[in-house]
């Protein structure tokens, strides 16, 4: 028997519960008196609480012992704990755990939840029978408040959707759905709506039915950007709800019911991450906003600590989602749970098109060659030390290396030429997208050169300028600025519906980020609360000017083609060391190089927190790594597969130390290959560092290690380098690199001639829902309006019928409500008729000739048959019983008219050929 084998078998069921199940117990804040182990669970009085524990003698056949049974404080019981030792698989204590369920639920009728932990890993499997995967043991308050939500919740299917939160029928419609998805026991769900189109709002319309439903409680809404927390607190929380909102970004807090933080103060936290200090049910509904796509939680930590129902959502195009984010929400063949596109969005009138146009100019697609350059931009460069026969930059070095503002200023007037206008000859609202604050200020720079008296319409808004929010708020809510250059303060998160301009002068690499950033012109007019800035007071569509650098187009990488693949998260730089080393450990060392890789391995090991949940699952392979540390190299692929991602949870000091480490540790590898010209370009890096460090002479750290510094400059140093010269390099010189600063190199200002290249059109043009198109090709009503027949109002509404069928939602009252748009004029467009006569006019024209001229009324008979008309036009039907409802019976129509005359003009309504 091998000593792994050996030291698994000592870490029986006793040794499992001691050093694991019951810490992770106490760390959850539950206490001794409420945790019974081994309790009989045949011969127990569960109802009265008189609980039978292992006494040595159990009756065979007849005797079952509960691990552990967790209570309320009222000695209730809320939950089963079934233990296995360390070695098993705990989910081998299923059978036994539904059984002890089973007694107990047949003395009190009431189901009770259980676990299935080894120590290592939990399982949950709650009232319903619904099994997942858990971080650990729920704390007593929390099992507590989920029996109660069990007890009292109602089908969320039924609950009535709050019209007060979403009023339109699609956002309706998608709540409804998820109501739906969540009522069959699905615990996670993505939503895909396009930005501008009401995310938010339906965010807070399921939370609020779940709530109501009693389905959840405690509820969490994450972002990674600070802007979009701020919109969900203040345009969501606050505004449909009257409670408390704890906002973690002020500091942990656990009384509340609504949450809000961002990914970051989640992750943050120096000896324990802030979510680690919440129990793992704390929160029943937690919604993400982008946030599972955050690099500061690229392992997706928050959603496998928390057991909780988990809603995504995504503004980004589905055929443009990654498969992982579909994956993580339980969503197959890569569609989201529920959609709501932007072509939908524009079909619907909730959305406007976009008109864009890609520009190439010749010094952003070609660069500048200094050997064409006249004699005095020749100058200008050797003004900068630069020598203009050699110096040759590529499109793609703007604002990397050069800046051009002869190229700044093409394209302030390209845009000033194009760009829509508000009625006084003024910019309608418009974002600059630009590549760089140092960018940005120079194109605001530039602007009040080339028109002056829009000074102060044109202003930069970027994070390192001292209350910036103000003139974020100034951007929003007044008409100066009109236009804001910015530098990821306005991609996301801002809603300003009169932007009518974008203006791309960087390339955006990200498909997320590019759609978020689109988003910020997709506003329709009936958003808008200042007509005014509009061109002709109206926004039909909005324009995007996209200047192409280095050859790379935002509209052709994004709109055209499938877009850039969404980067596959970056591992750490401290899991990339770690796995460094493992691999060394397959080289041929000397026993002297095994025990340096050896100890440093194993410290990263023997660092790791062991009551982190991420570290606990894995400590059955810790555990066998530990016990042969002296063999390490028979481990390399455990070390690199099963261990090294926990490294993840080891930060590092300093990012400029951890990456020193990492680049300088490769001379390990250098040494085995006898590389000798990769050591002379690491030594080369090393002394650049070294240098660096050395002129902050001032400090006490770099007074303390000169000699140790001076010491690995010279030549000697590295002759002959070894392992432990590399070693030493990382523990006595490392620690240091949190002092070194980057020299910084002034961008070269190169003001060569610049002209436009060429234009490439790229118009939004959204085909009608197929089903739609071939409904409306094969009617025998639709024909009718193609002929010019005209149809009557039974007509109308069972057309409306057949279209809402067809597309829920589609009916006359929503469109005339959520595209402000006359029903028949609608029909007309779909159609593709171009009559302009006003339905309205045209209705109110006929109902006169059919019904008042055509009899001798009296002066108040007529008044009423105005506002019947009135009313008529506009909702295109009348029903007899509309008349004994406001506005019509205010009018008290069965006073002056006989219900027989009133029969007959309802009948003549509806007679009567509406287009």
């Amino acid at each position: 028997m091998d000593t792994y084998t050996e030291n698994f078998q000592l870490k029986n069921e006793q040794k499992t519960r001691k050093d694991l199940i019951d810490p992770a117990l106490e760390k959850v804040g539950w206490l001794s008196k409420y945790i019974k182990e081994e309790v009989n669970s045949v011969k127990s009085d569960f109802k009265n609480k008189d609980f039978i524990l292992f006494k040595g003698e159990p009756e065979h056949g007849v005797d079952r012992f509960i691990d552990y049974l967790l209570l309320d404080e009222d000695n209730s019981v809320l939950a089963i704990i079934e233990a296995k030792r360390f070695s098993k698989n705990p989910e081998k204590g299923r059978i036994q755990a539904r059984t002890y369920s089973k007694d107990i639920e047949g003395q009190i009728g009431i189901k009770v939840p259980f676990f299935l932990t080894n120590g290592a890993k939990w399982f949950f499997i709650d009232e319903e029978g619904i099994e997942r995967k858990v971080s650990g043991p729920f704390s007593q308050e929390d099992l507590k408040r989920r029996r109660e939500i069990h007890k009292k919740s109602r089908d969320p299917a039924v609950v009535k959707v709050n019209h007060r939160i979403v009023d339109r029928p699609r956002s309706i419609k998608i709540v409804r759905e998820l109501s739906e998805h969540f009522s069959k026991g699905h615990r996670t769900a993505l939503v895909h709506m396009a930005t501008g189109t009401g995310k938010t709002r339906v965010a807070m319309a399921i939370i609020d039915l779940l709530r109501n439903a009693n389905v959840v409680r405690n509820v969490l809404f994450i972002a990674d950007r600070i802007a979009l927390v701020e919109q969900t607190k203040t345009s969501g929380f606050e505004q449909f709800f009257t409670e408390p909102i704890a906002d973690l970004r002020e500091g942990f807090k656990n009384t509340a019911r609504l949450y809000v933080s961002t990914v970051q103060t989640l992750m943050g936290g120096k000896h324990e991450k802030m979510y680690e200090k919440f129990s793992p049910a704390f929160f029943d509904l937690i919604v993400f906003d982008e946030a599972h796509r955050s690099i500061y939680d690229k392992n997706n930590h928050i959603q496998q600590y928390f057991d909780a129902i988990m809603i995504g959502l995504t503004a980004t195009p589905r055929e443009r989602e990654s498969q992982s984010t579909f994956e993580l929400f339980g969503c197959r063949e890569g569609k989201p749970t529920v959609e709501y596109s932007y072509e939908d969005a524009i079909r619907d009138g909730v959305l406007v098109p976009y008109r864009a146009e890609a520009l190439q100019t010749k010094v952003l697609e070609l660069g500048i060659y200094g050997g064409e350059l006249n004699k005095r931009l020749k100058t200008q460069l050797r003004r900068q030390e630069e020598d203009p026969d050699t110096f040759e930059v590529t499109g793609s070095d703007f604002d990397r290396i050069f800046m051009d503002d002869k190229t700044n200023e093409l394209i302030i007037r390209e845009f000033m030429d194009r760009c829509y206008k508000s009625n006084e000859g003024k910019p309608a609202k418009t974002i600059f997208f630009c590549a760089s604050q140092r960018h940005a200020r120079q194109v605001k720079k530039v602007f009040g050169e080339l028109f002056p008296k829009l000074s102060a319409d044109v202003q930069a808004i970027t994070s390192d300028m001292y209350r910036a929010e103000d003139e974020v708020k100034r951007f929003k809510i007044s008409s100066e600025p009109r236009i804001a250059i910015s530098v990821g303060m306005l991609d996301t998160g801002v809603d300003i519906p009169e932007v009518c301009n974008l203006v791309f002068v960087k390339p955006v690499f990200s498909n997320v980020r590019f759609w978020q950033m689109l988003g910020r012109g997709t506003r329709n007019f009936k958003s808008c609360k200042h007509p005014e800035w509009l061109p002709n007071g109206d926004k039909k569509d909005f324009l995007i000017f996209d200047f192409t650098i280095g050859g790379y187009s935002n509209l052709r990488i994004h709109l055209e083609s499938e877009g850039v693949p969404e980067k596959e998260p970056q591992k750490s730089v401290m899991v990339k060391i770690f796995e460094n080393r493992a691999n060394l450990l397959d080289k041929s060392l000397t026993e002297s190089q095994k025990n340096i890789i050896s100890n440093k391995i194993m410290g990263s090991i023997n660092s790791l927190d062991e009551g982190s949940f991420i570290v606990r699952e894995k400590l059955p392979i810790i555990e066998q790594v530990k016990s042969n540390s002296s063999y390490l190299e028979n481990y390399v692929n455990e070390l690199k597969d099963e261990i090294s991602s926990l490294m993840i949870l080891e930060p590092g000091s300093n990012s400029t130390v951890s990456s020193f480490i990492l680049k300088t540790e490769n001379l390990f590898g250098f040494i085995l290959a006898r590389n000798h010209e990769e050591i002379g370009k690491l030594r080369s890096y090393v002394s650049y560092m070294l240098r660096n460090i050395l002129t902050k002479d001032n400090l006490n750290d770099i007074k303390m290690k000169r000699d140790e510094i001076l010491r690995a400059m010279q030549n000697q140093f590295w002759e002959d380098l070894a392992f432990e010269d590399v070693e030493f390099l990382v523990r006595e010189l490392a620690p240091l690199m949190k002092y070194f600063e980057p020299e910084r190199k002034e961008i070269i200002q190169s003001d060569a001639p610049d002209f436009i290249m060429s234009r490439e059109q790229f118009v939004k043009e959204v085909e009608e829902d197929p089903k739609i198109k071939e409904f409306l090709e094969g009617n025998n009503i639709i024909w009718k309006i193609k002929e010019g027949q005209g149809i009557t109002s039974p007509e109308l509404l069972e057309l409306e019928r057949e279209l809402n069928i067809r597309k829920p939602g589609l009916t006359i009252d929503n469109v005339q409500k959520h595209q402000n748009k006359d029903f028949i004029i609608f029909l007309r467009e779909i159609i593709g008729l171009s009559r302009t006569e006003d339905p309205k006019a045209l209705i109110e024209k006929r109902f006169s000739q059919f019904i008042i001229e055509k009899s001798q009324y009296s002066s108040r008979q007529i008044d009423f048959l105005l506002l019947l008309r009135r009313m008529f036009a506009d909702r295109k039907h009348i029903e007899l019983g509309d008349l004994a409802e406001p506005p019509l019976s205010d009018e008290h129509p069965l006073d002056i008219f006989e219900i027989g005359e009133l029969e007959r003009i309802v009948d003549c309504c509806n007679r009567i050929k509406m287009c």
